[in-house]
Formats: C-alpha cells, sequence, structure tokens
C-alpha cells in the first residue's frame, strides 16, 4: 500500500508517530509481566519505517539515526521546536488530574454506599450516584491544585 502526503502532512505523521511511541515506550517501561506490548515488536517496525523515509521526503534534518544501535530518532532540537515536549507535557498533566479525580471519586463512592449496594446498581444509577464524588474532588483540585491533600 502507498499513502500521498505532502510534506507537511508527512512532518505532522512523524509527529504523531513519535508521541504514540512515546505512550507505548512509557507502558513498556512500567514493570508488567507476561504484557503483551512488550512483545509487540509492530510499534517499532512501525516507528523505524516512518522515521526512515524522512530522509526521502526531505526531512532528514529532524530525524537522526543512532550511532549505535541504527535506530531512527527525532532530534532533540525538533521536539523542543516543533512543541512535541509540550504537548506530552500537557498530556501527563492532564492525564494526572483526571485519573487522580477520577480514583479519588470512586473510593469516595465505594466507601459512602459500599460494594454490595454498588453492584445492584443500575449503570444510570451509579453514573448518578459518584458523579457528586467527582465533582467535589474536580472543583477542589480546580481551585486549590494538591495543597491540601495529607497522608
Amino acid at each position: 500500500m502507498n499513502v500521498e502526503l505532502s510534506l507537511e502532512q508527512y512532518e505532522t505523521l512523524l509527529k504523531l508517530v513519535y508521541m504514540g511511541d512515546w505512550v507505548i515506550s512509557t507502558l513498556q517501561a512500567k514493570d508488567r509481566p507476561d504484557d503483551e506490548l512488550d512483545n509487540d515488536t509492530r510499534f517499532a517496525e512501525v516507528v523505524r519505517h516512518v522515521f526512515n523515509h524522512a530522509e526521502v521526503a526531505g526531512l532528514g534534518s529532524i530525524v537522526q539515526i543512532d550511532q549505535n544501535n541504527g535506530e531512527p530518532y527525532l532530534t532533540r532540537e525538533f521536539e523542543e521546536d516543533s512543541g512535541l515536549v509540550d504537548i506530552l507535557e500537557d498530556y501527563e498533566d492532564e492525564v494526572f488530574w483526571q485519573a487522580l479525580i477520577e480514583r479519588l471519586a470512586h473510593r469516595d463512592f465505594i466507601r459512602h454506599y459500599g460494594e454490595t449496594a454498588i453492584s445492584a446498581m443500575a449503570i444510570e444509577e451509579r453514573i448518578e450516584k459518584e458523579t457528586p464524588f467527582h465533582d467535589k474532588w474536580a472543583t477542589e483540585f480546580h481551585d486549590n491544585g494538591i495543597e491540601n491533600l495529607k497522608i
């Protein structure tokens, strides 16, 4: 299969592939036994394939080849100048806050109603009753960040 891309589209594809690879690499870095991501080389193969076409596309200056292992990578300058680092930092920040809110809300929901009562609820009722806990934590972190968190 062949896909025709303009230079701008190809550069955008490089960014998307980089960000996808960053997410997969982060997940692979976690010690999770028997994780199919760890045993799946398809991701790395696609990254290599897309990055290796940069020279032909006229974007060889933003992709370099590691002299030790022959793997292509985006230059640090491109990562920073293209805003990729900022995008990924914003993504991490958003995921952190959303996960924290969801986990604390769910914890409080279980503490308030109990697992037995919750398992008997219809999904609509669960959502309705858990939403106030979610809203409470979202408001707290919006207003105060982690300032009031204590262990």
